[in-house]
């Protein structure tokens, strides 16, 4: 009788136990779900920006192609709200703190609002591109986009592996001097072209400024969670 009275009690703890268990994963599954689908709208984003701006090198850009960005950047907000609110109420189902979490996502945000802004900016620009620009423009768009690509690899392996992730953020640091070279090589050739009207000139820097500053901001991102290797240190 004492010791049946012992296993259905531990039996009860046990069952107890593994429910916990299990609720803990659902949650935690729930908040990656939540946080990956933010993140491909952030990287769908930037590969329509990516597709519009080599349409624009091609002297074939669409504005509905540019919608499609701002519509992009649309759906990352309502993921972004979806997340943050998995977020707060699961916080700790999570390998790290909420806090750093929503740091995240607010830097992210602020990557998919540049896409959005290029692409409204993109809209009105109202000049083809300079031939002797367009190679470089080439690389500089494709540095943008493997840039962010890298970035979002780099968020997702924080859940898993961060000595990957760690090295991603060396990729990022790489495809950000390469970048730079590219920006400057642009804006050698286009202040240089003292017989074009200047605002075609300033107009034109600015598209390749602009994309260079998202490059910047995704490097940004990289140290913050490099930062967050450092801190959690046992993942």
């Amino acid at each position: 009788m004492y010791l049946y009275d012992y296993y259905i009690q531990y039996k009860t703890i046990f069952d107890v136990n593994r429910v916990k268990i299990k609720l803990k994963s659902d949650k935690r599954t729930k908040v990656l779900d939540a946080a990956s689908e933010f993140n491909n709208h952030v990287v769908n984003g930037s590969l329509l920006l990516h597709d519009c701006i080599d349409n624009l090198i091609n002297g074939k850009l669409v504005e509905k192609d540019l919608d499609e960005v701002m519509q992009c950047e649309h759906k990352a907000d309502r993921a972004k709200e979806k997340y943050i609110d998995l977020l707060y109420k699961d916080k700790r189902a999570l390998p790290f703190l909420v806090e750093d979490r929503y740091r995240l996502i607010k830097y992210l945000d602020i990557i998919s609002d540049n896409s959005e802004e290029l692409a409204m900016g993109l809209k009105v620009f109202p000049f083809e591109l300079f031939d002797d620009i367009k190679k470089d423009a080439k690389v500089m768009n494709d540095l943008y986009q493997q840039t962010i690509d890298t970035l979002v690899d780099m968020v997702n392996l924080m859940e898993t592996d961060f000595k990957t992730a760690y090295q991603k953020s060396f990729d990022i640091e790489h495809l950000k001097r390469s970048a730079r070279e590219t920006k400057f090589k642009i804006l050698k050739i286009i202040y240089g072209k003292p017989e074009e009207k200047s605002l075609r000139v300033y107009l034109t820097s600015k598209i390749f400024i602009k994309l260079f500053d998202m490059i910047i901001r995704a490097e940004e991102i990289s140290d913050f969670l490099r930062s967050l290797i450092v801190k959690y240190p046992s993942k």
